[in-house]
């Protein structure tokens, strides 16, 4: 029986799993890939002490990090949770079953959708959800970014590079991204930020020709990256009867403690805080492994 099985190879679960190890907790890390949303990020120019470095170089030193502890990591999709009476039984898609005295969840968020006719159709032929993956094959070519957040102005200023024209599309009445990427948005010559509008329809034939809006705009556009927003992935820890907050993430205390006993939350899937970062997930995760061991050490 493992001490901890972490859920999730973002930065919060690995940072946890470099805690959980130094602590000597037995522990496996179960995740469908590593590296999480980092391996989307272009650039994280706000990891201390590594300015520039991109979303994939960082999480490569995670994960080298965290097999210098020799801690197991698992590429498998986590099926189900059970509460036993030991702990808790853990299913994957591998066909393998994990037994485990604590849960830790950070198995982070997925991309909001907007709902909207022509979304699904188009999806992968001009709909796009990761601007550095898809980005490149948008060059000299007219985007839009739908989003106002982080995620949304780092977006168009990675299109920058690439395409001739970029509509960067909002519902809000300002941007609500760290204000040192808005006011470069805004100063961007190949930019045109259009506030207060949502997106109702996505067209096009084989590929995306263009989207109309409520403000009754027909935009033409060779491609749409959208930004919207992430939605946690609580599926299985709702399952364990895990509280939720108001907007739907698990809702944890100062130590990423839940309301089931020997159930853990850390990273973006948690409210622990509303700065969705690097950053603040590896802390989380931090804080969460001390906490497990704490309880740990007290069922013992």
């Amino acid at each position: 029986m493992e001490d901890v099985i972490i859920i999730g190879g973002g930065a919060a679960g690995l940072g946890a799993a470099l805690y959980c190890a130094r602590f000597t907790l037995k522990t496996t890390v179960i995740a469908k890939d590593y590296g999480g949303t980092g391996n989307i990020a272009h650039l994280v120019d706000n990891w201390i002490g590594q300015p520039g470095i991109t979303g994939p170089e960082l999480m490569k030193k995670f994960v080298a990090h965290v097999k210098e502890y020799k801690v197991p990591l698992v590429e498998a999709e986590v099926l189900s949770v059970e509460k036993t009476k030991k702990g808790f039984l853990v299913k994957t898609t591998d066909k393998k079953k994990y037994e485990s005295k604590t849960i830790l969840f950070a198995n982070g968020m997925t991309h909001r959708k907007l709902g909207i006719p022509g979304e699904r159709e188009y999806s992968g032929k001009g709909v796009h959800y990761c601007y550095t993956c898809d980005g490149p094959l948008y060059r000299d070519k007219t985007v839009a970014i739908i989003g106002g957040s982080d995620a949304a102005a780092l977006g168009t200023l990675f299109m920058e590079g690439y395409a001739k024209k970029i509509y960067v599309i909002y519902r809000g009445d300002k941007l609500r991204a760290e204000p040192i990427s808005a006011a470069k948005v805004y100063k961007m010559k190949k930019a045109e930020v259009i506030h207060n509008t949502n997106l109702t329809e996505i067209y096009g034939e084989k590929f995306v020709k263009g989207f109309k809006t409520d403000t009754k705009k027909d935009i033409k556009v060779d491609g749409i990256f959208i930004e919207a927003g992430h939605l946690p992935l609580t599926d299985l820890a709702k399952g364990l009867g895990v509280k939720l907050d108001e907007k739907g993430f698990i809702a944890v205390d100062k130590n990423q403690v839940t309301n089931i006993s020997g159930v853990f939350a850390a990273g973006d899937i948690s409210n622990g805080t509303s700065l969705k970062q690097f950053i603040t997930s590896a802390a989380e995760g931090s804080i969460a492994a001390q906490a497990i061991y704490s309880y740990i050490q007290k069922s013992s």
